[in-house]
């Protein structure tokens, strides 16, 4: 059975590295045009691996931060996919149930980590590593569920909501991966703080990433 598991982590690690590599190509490439297009699509399935594979090795190994990272950015990535489906929610468009399901798990999911957090900072104090982790990434995977949830409740009022949308989710699915990828690579080589390499990529990436849909909202109120 371990052997198993082993193969599983090993595809679970190159599917996470192709999804580093596609990923990053999506982002520096001009949104729209064919290799954006096809680089966010290998991206996609690629984290679709990275997911299925993240959840039957953490579930094996009882590795609750992989359990969590896996749910919070293929749900982010998920959503940011289907909105390329959902253009129209500001003309009455309807999401299908797996859009409400998705969000629902994700949701719950992360609730749970919440509660997670709560329980290790009860017993191991509010500064621990895992209840820093756990309540943090908790919190915001909750906000994610609630931000993609929001639009198919109260009609969104702006024409280009799906590409906000869109390049929020899947610029927030990129940071947790990379978090995932940075904190395994210090776990083993010890490069930088453990601390610092789970907060480095939000730190750096959620302002740069609210920074740029700022500019972005800006071209498109422009024209």
């Amino acid at each position: 059975m371990e052997n198993s598991i082993l193969y599983v982590l090993y595809l679970h690690i190159l599917a996470g590295s192709f999804a580093l590599v596609t990923g990053f190509i999506a982002i520096l490439s001009a949104k729209g045009k064919s290799i954006h297009k096809k680089a966010g699509s290998l991206y996609f399935y690629a984290m679709s691996m990275v997911f299925i594979t993240g959840i039957v090795v953490a579930s094996y190994r009882f590795n609750k931060f992989l359990l969590l990272i896996a749910f919070l950015s293929y749900y982010s990535v998920f959503a940011g996919i289907r909105i390329l489906k959902l253009k129209n929610l500001h003309k009455q468009q309807k999401p299908i149930l797996l859009d409400w399901v998705a969000g629902i798990v994700n949701a719950i999911a992360n609730i749970i980590f919440i509660g997670l957090g709560l329980y290790y900072g009860f017993s191991k104090g509010f500064t621990s590593a895992g209840t820093i982790l756990s309540i943090g990434f908790g919190i915001g995977g909750l906000l994610i569920s609630y931000t993609n949830l929001k639009p198919f409740i109260i009609k969104p009022k702006k024409a280009y909501h799906w590409y906000l949308s869109h390049i929020g989710n899947m610029m927030g699915g990129y940071i947790a991966t990379f978090t995932a990828f940075l904190s395994t690579l210090v776990t083993r080589f010890e490069l930088i703080n453990p601390f610092l390499a789970f907060t480095l990529p939000s730190l750096i990436g959620i302002p740069f990433l609210m920074y740029w849909q700022k500019q972005t909202e800006k071209q498109l109120t422009s024209k």
